[in-house]
């Protein structure tokens, strides 16, 4: 696998050195999506190798989960086929996301499903992260758990919506494609009557008087304390969680 360690990794003794009229990303961010690089970001084969690619600032990512300070991230270029050799990504060309350029390759990088690596979690703005964004809104709202309360969080994340569960409705972002091409929930918003009611969750969140529950799959679910269906919840989710191919 392709790894990088992107222009602010703290992980060495001292930054990499880059040039400060190279080019960055100029497009206004109308809502956050995903993890958002704090760059311009050096692109490295392994933590700490070679410098393969750059990305500009701002560039949104895909991510997996942290591990050791260190995040394995992704991107999907959108680049003609002339600018590759079989599944390599040539040297010296402008690296594609819709047609907009996000960064540029220093070496052949090759393309499998994306580009992706490594990067330490210093090099991905923080508050990008919907885990960390989720906990500063509900601080930022006095734990406040109307729906009406979350709708700029719901479109600053661009959630989607899903009806199926009777009685509940969810809010979802999926997990990375990174670890697995058809991922399930990374974060899913619970709403019983308009108020949120429980969190599902892939990775560490811990909310304010709420329990945890261990489901299958390395998934969590988290209830409200003063709810009084938490293990009919906790079945329900855990039963779905068994049921998704």
């Amino acid at each position: 696998m392709i790894g990088f360690n992107l222009f602010s990794c703290l992980s060495e003794s001292k930054k990499d050195e880059t040039n400060s009229n190279q080019e960055t990303t100029t497009t206004s961010i109308e809502n956050t999506v995903g993890e958002r690089i704090d760059g311009p970001a050096n692109v490295r084969d392994t933590i700490n190798g070679k410098i393969i690619f750059k990305l500009y600032d701002n560039v949104l990512v895909e991510s997996t989960p942290e591990e050791n300070d260190w995040n394995v991230i992704g991107i999907m270029p959108s680049n003609p086929k002339s600018d590759y050799n079989e599944n390599l990504l040539k040297k010296g060309v402008k690296i594609l996301v819709d047609d907009q350029v996000i960064g540029e390759t220093l070496h052949n990088v090759e393309v499998i499903m994306g580009l992706s690596g490594y990067t330490h979690k210093n090099n991905i703005r923080q508050n990008t992260i919907i885990e960390n964004a989720l906990k500063s809104h509900l601080i930022s709202t006095n734990y406040s758990r109307k729906i009406e309360g979350f709708k700029s969080f719901i479109a600053d994340f661009n959630l989607e919506k899903d009806e199926q569960f009777e009685g509940l409705v969810v809010y979802y972002k999926y997990e990375n494609w990174i670890d697995d091409p058809s991922p399930m929930m990374r974060i899913g918003l619970v709403f019983e009557n308009d108020k949120l009611i429980s969190i599902l969750h892939s990775r560490s969140l811990i909310i304010k008087e709420t329990t945890d529950h261990k489901l299958d799959y390395a998934f969590d679910c988290l209830t409200y304390n003063d709810v009084s269906n938490t293990e009919n919840i906790v079945k329900r989710f855990n039963h779905f969680v068994n049921s998704v191919d």
